[in-house]
């Protein structure tokens, strides 16, 4: 199963928030982006979900 619709199928209401944000955007983010801005927007307890999942990766680990 995608992503994407598993997110449609345990959070509805999360990712018809994200349609309207990425609508709302001039620039169109991604619906990934926009998803997880929905998230954190009702369930601010995620922010550290969101974070991991942007972060770039660490520069020292690949020198090892």
């Amino acid at each position: 199963m995608k992503l994407t619709a598993l997110r449609w199928l345990l959070d509805p209401a999360t990712s018809l928030l994200a349609l309207r944000l990425r609508a709302q955007e001039p620039r169109r983010m991604s619906y990934d982006a926009a998803w997880r801005l929905a998230r954190v927007t009702r369930h601010p307890d995620e922010m550290v979900y969101r974070h991991h999942g942007h972060l770039a990766e660490d520069p020292d680990d690949e020198m090892q």
